[in-house]
């Protein structure tokens, strides 16, 4: 018997609306309000419109809609899009297991979730249930094992998270749901390379590819499909294939917290390692002048502390993704621009000489003591060299949005409503916060999905 595969599936079936804990169903709320925020705040990016384009000519039994749309598609096709509507911009959420690798991302899984839901006539409470569940299994695969040694990316988590979550919001009994993990894991073992070098659109896509692939699988084994046995345990299953052995910890109930109660936020548009560094640049903006600036050292963790020489497309990114996660360009945006938006990752920015002249000046280096308590406790120290020969320097622990730094419910909102400002009407944007943060007494799901519609005007 695989007992890695029978504890994620004797939990998912045997948990219940009921179980949760009322700090998880408001974390689960807390979550939907930033992935739609996200979602529609990307919804005009020329990616995510090719997207649009291939699903709305999809037909389906049980459709679901693409968020800001009237377009009805596939479920697969309504997960990895509106999967990637939400991861696209960066500004989703982050989750930090004690394996300390970076992603997954949670939320790229409620875009499988939302469509599993919506096809199958749930309502808000399953829907809740559903994404406590695929966080769950996210959060616990996450705290097991480090895939990024191997060479492996996160997005295999999402493919193994929505299987269960979204097994769970369409009734799969126990066989089945054992069967949709097979179905999920087995295939779904994507390369790091995702995320190496000058990064791609596929960047944000590959995390709600992962949803799709675990919805896929619960719909397959909805319909009778059986999967491959031992995916964890087998003498060619997942821990043979890492290389580690591990055990699952304690899942989310009682007096234990569920994992989508640790979430991390994000109050800026870019990757979760730039968050306290590039805040940090910003208040330290109120103290130079980066004309002043000789040259600026960031002390971080050993992970982040990568080099020109291993990555010079850091200091010279090409494209939009690879400037969302550039650590010395969003620096140096911040310094210069003194704030980092959307526009942040336009050519206009990312190719501005004047940012990439400043950018050259930017060394990362590590710090054993930060790397010791790293992800419980995030640090980051700048010491920049003024031309003056003075030296400033400037200490920050925990970005806002980290656990140990959480924001608040209205800051949530505040987010929510600055990303999709001008995109839909203010009456209507209060009215969707109102049913998000009520989404245990919603009956039918489409009334979410009315509510983001964003005008022709404005689409």
């Amino acid at each position: 018997m695989d007992r890695t595969a029978e504890k994620f599936v004797s939990y998912t079936f045997d948990v219940s609306y009921a179980d949760l804990t009322p700090g998880a169903v408001h974390a689960a709320k807390r979550c939907v309000v930033d992935a739609l925020g996200c979602a529609i705040g990307s919804f005009h990016e020329a990616p995510l419109k090719a997207i649009r384009n291939l699903a709305c000519g999809i037909n389906a039994r049980d459709p679901a809609t693409i968020i800001g749309t009237r377009i009805r598609t596939s479920p697969e096709l309504a997960a990895f899009t509106n999967g990637s509507m939400i991861r696209y911009g960066d500004f989703s959420d982050d989750y930090f297991g004690l394996s300390g690798d970076s992603g997954p991302h949670p939320s790229d899984n409620i875009g499988g979730i939302l469509a599993a839901a919506e096809s199958a006539g749930e309502n808000g409470k399953a829907l809740i249930l559903g994404i406590a569940v695929a966080y769950e299994a996210c959060g616990q695969i996450a705290d097991s094992c480090s895939l990024a040694a191997r060479g492996w990316d996160y997005a295999m988590y999402h493919a193994l998270a929505t299987a269960l979550g979204a097994g769970k919001v369409l009734g799969l009994s126990r066989g089945q749901l054992r069967n949709a993990l097979g179905l999920a894991l087995v295939p779904n073992i994507g390369l790091l390379q995702t995320r190496m070098g000058e990064l791609s659109n596929w960047k944000g896509c590959a995390g709600p590819n992962g949803s799709r692939n675990g919805l896929f699988a619960a719909l397959l084994a909805r319909e009778g499909l059986t999967g491959p046995d031992e995916p964890f345990e087998g003498q060619a299953g997942f821990k043979k294939q890492l290389g580690q052995s591990f055990e699952l910890g304690d899942f989310g109930g009682g007096a234990i917290p569920y994992k989508v109660e640790g979430t991390a936020f994000k109050y800026l548009p870019i990757n979760y390692s730039g968050q306290l560094p590039t805040g940090t640049a910003l208040e330290l903006r109120k103290r130079v002048k980066h004309k002043d600036i000789e040259s600026i050292c960031v002390y971080l963790v050993t992970r982040y502390a990568v080099t020109r020489a291993d990555k010079p497309h850091l200091w010279d990114p090409q494209t939009r993704e690879t400037a969302d996660h550039s650590l010395p360009y969003q620096i140096g945006a911040a310094l210069i621009d003194g704030e980092i938006t959307h526009h942040t990752f336009t050519p206009e920015r990312f190719r501005d000489p004047a940012i990439l002249a400043l950018v050259q000046k930017v060394r990362l280096e590590p710090d054993a003591a930060y790397t010791a308590v790293f992800p419980k406790t995030f640090n980051c120290r700048f010491e920049v060299k003024l031309k003056s020969g003075e030296l400033v320097t400037l200490h920050r622990t925990n970005p806002k949005g980290h656990p140990a730094n959480p924001m608040s419910d209205d800051e949530i909102n505040e987010k929510f409503l600055s990303q999709i400002k001008g995109l839909i009407p203010k009456k209507r944007a209060r009215a969707l916060l109102d049913l998000v943060w009520n989404l245990e007494q919603v009956n039918d799901l489409k009334e979410l999905f009315t509510l983001t519609r964003i005008p022709a005007k404005s689409a």
